[in-house]
């Protein structure tokens, strides 16, 4: 059985985008990225918005040498992995595997999860919102940048209450923080 996992840069204030939906502050350095990539390794969807999926699109077209080690072993992550993309605009997507999804279904998306072997990875805080709403996210990677930035789009949805079981806590050279919270 899979699992349906969260993974998100936030400040310290909880947002993953400023009011203007500049997220250029997440990208992660080198010893994130690795962590990173240890989380992703047996992920075989990508579940994403539209906005997420334009900004890893990327991935497809970076040199098998590409940019640094972390990123070739993101990309070869990504090239492996099947993904869906939610949208109500897009009519198609131009990245390999990939698939449009026009509407979330929790009771498919499970299933999903279920029947695999492989996890899930899901992308964007509108997307995750669903899935958390529903109940569905397993593990909740919260990489915390240290900034605060004030106003947003917040990483968690509105009036949703639950109970997490606290795993982990990593520290990095630049001072992101890494938590892990799993659905009990």
């Amino acid at each position: 059985m899979g699992k349906l996992i969260y993974s998100i840069t936030t400040s310290l204030d909880g947002y993953v985008a400023d009011k203007n939906g500049n997220f250029e502050w997440t990208k992660p350095s080198e010893e994130v990225l690795a962590f990173i990539n240890t989380i992703e390794r047996n992920v075989g969807t990508f579940l994403l918005g539209r906005h997420m999926h334009e900004t890893l699109a990327v991935c497809d077209t970076l040199p098998t040498d590409g940019p640094s080690e972390g990123m070739n072993q993101f990309a070869r992550i990504w090239r492996a992995a099947k993904k869906s993309v939610y949208s109500t605009s897009l009519s198609n997507v131009s990245t390999e595997n990939s698939t449009i999804e026009h509407v979330f279904n929790p009771e498919t998306l499970q299933k999903m999860v279920i029947e695999s072997d492989k996890d899930f990875s899901i992308g964007g805080p509108h997307l995750a919102a669903e899935a958390i709403r529903a109940g569905l996210v397993d593990e909740y990677h919260q990489f915390i940048a240290p900034l605060i930035i004030g106003n947003g789009t917040y990483w968690l949805p509105e009036n949703v209450e639950m109970k997490l079981e606290f795993i982990s806590l990593q520290k990095f050279d630049n001072g992101v923080v890494h938590l892990q919270y799993n659905k009990v």
